[in-house]
């Protein structure tokens, strides 16, 4: 048995965007953007509250180091998000 070229996983059955494809990845890209915006703001208005009451966690939110049943957590929820953007880019409606 010989070893199988190790380029041919990178030639799928049709071309990964297509002319097609233009509107869903513009959709796409537009609710990626909103929804990026709605985290970042949450996120600063969250360290904003935390800081005018005394709990300003900035640096301990970036020096923070996830245990593993908390990483599987945020695993999951990044595997969520990346689905949504694939099924936006393939016109896959999500809820």
């Amino acid at each position: 048995m010989t070893d199988p070229d190790p380029k041919s996983y990178n030639q799928p059955d049709r071309r990964t965007l297509t002319d097609a494809d233009s509107g869903h990845l513009a959709a796409s890209l537009i609710a990626l953007t909103r929804e990026v915006w709605v985290l970042a703001d949450r996120i600063a208005v969250t360290e904003e509250i935390l800081a005018r009451r005394g709990m300003d966690i900035r640096a301990e939110i970036d020096a923070f180091q996830p245990d593993a049943q908390f990483q599987t957590k945020l695993n999951q929820m990044g595997e969520r998000l990346v689905a949504q953007v694939v099924n936006a880019l393939s016109g896959i409606e999500t809820a």
